[in-house]
């Protein structure tokens, strides 16, 4: 009797409630990405994506990319089109694991960055991102990780450290 007191009593509840499961903060996929630029002595643009299926991606030097606006937004169209410069498939992440992670990148993109220092010179810049989806502007915002190389910053929140060390296990630069 008690249970099914609780269960109407849950119903009722739910009923009055207005929830919007479209709102949800976090993405059903995520893309990273890892990128080393230099242009200090000649010019590399080499990196790697996972895609929404977990498939790692690896790129040299394309001849086009596509970089998040100054506001830090790129749209879907232009991720999935930095993914088709992609010429090589090197491992893939389980869509379980992927999902794990997933879960952390709304509270990394309210991260803060620490102040960059810096680190040598020529060295470049590597930089290990992730993409979270804003349904309002439908688009995707570039989440900053960790950038190490001429400058070193990273993101302060603790999500942002967790999916940043997941990351970097899992191919080696």
């Amino acid at each position: 009797m008690k249970r099914i007191v609780f269960l109407l009593l849950f119903f009722v509840c739910m009923s009055c409630c207005k929830l919007d499961f479209g709102l949800c903060p976090c993405a059903s996929h995520g893309y990273y990405h890892f990128s080393y630029e230099n242009h200090a002595w000649g010019s590399v643009h080499s990196g790697w994506m996972i895609d929404e299926n977990g498939w790692i991606r690896t790129y040299k030097n394309p001849e086009k990319w596509n970089y998040p606006d100054s506001s830090g937004y790129i749209s879907r169209y232009h991720l999935e089109e930095n993914l088709s410069f992609c010429d090589s498939v090197i491992g893939r992440v389980s869509l379980r694991e992927m999902s794990y992670y997933n879960v952390f990148v709304y509270s990394a993109s309210r991260g803060l960055l620490s102040k960059p220092e810096q680190h040598g010179a020529d060295m470049g810049e590597q930089t290990y991102s992730c993409y979270w989806y804003d349904r309002s502007k439908d688009c995707y915002w570039h989440v900053m990780l960790n950038e190490y190389g001429d400058w070193v910053r990273h993101n302060t929140d603790d999500s942002a450290m967790k999916i940043y060390s997941w990351l970097r296990k899992l191919v080696t630069n």
